[in-house]
């Protein structure tokens, strides 16, 4: 699985998700829209809340 699909997916997963950008961007179908990069907890590439491994774990082992 690529590293930006398995973003997309955790993002539209996880529970503590926020999103950083408004509305607009994600409804014109940005590539941001419902990723960890899009993720106000996602900073510098990690999340702070260490949800990031987890939800990872979970959705391989499923």
């Amino acid at each position: 699985m690529y590293k930006d699909q398995l973003k997309s997916i955790i993002g539209e997963n996880c529970p503590g998700y926020d999103a950083r950008y408004g509305s607009s961007i994600i409804s014109m179908g940005g590539p941001l829209s419902n990723s960890c990069d899009n993720c106000s907890n996602f900073v510098r590439g990690k999340c702070i809340k260490d949800l990031y491994d987890y939800m990872k774990n979970l959705i391989n082992t499923n």
